[in-house]
């Protein structure tokens, strides 16, 4: 029997393989008629919205404001660019010279 390697496993797939799980028993136990989420179909509809308007709102927050370390750095760098303090074929060298080296 083959072992299963769990190393390479990200938390996001773990995360989505407890989503899955959870979804099939649901449909499970709504195929023997249990009910497991007593709501109406104006609520769910309400319900989609608001979950589509809560992810949508964090991801486009995430994406538009520099909240990771290299997303600041790459605005700085732009940033400098438009102020003139750089130029643009500089940064192409330079990124040029540090593929060079990681090769």
């Amino acid at each position: 029997m083959k072992k299963v390697n769990l190393k390479g496993v990200t938390p996001d797939a773990i995360a989505r393989i407890i989503v899955l799980l959870i979804a099939l028993v649901n449909a499970v136990l709504q195929i023997f008629g249990i009910n497991t989420i007593p709501i109406s179909n104006d609520e769910v509809s309400e319900i989609v919205s608001i979950v589509f308007l809560i992810v949508t709102s964090l991801y486009s927050t995430y994406k538009n404001f520099n909240v990771t370390p290299a997303s600041q750095v790459a605005q700085n760098i732009t940033d400098s660019i438009k102020n003139g303090e750089l130029v643009a074929e500089d940064i192409e060298r330079i990124l040029d010279k540090i593929k060079e080296s990681r090769d």
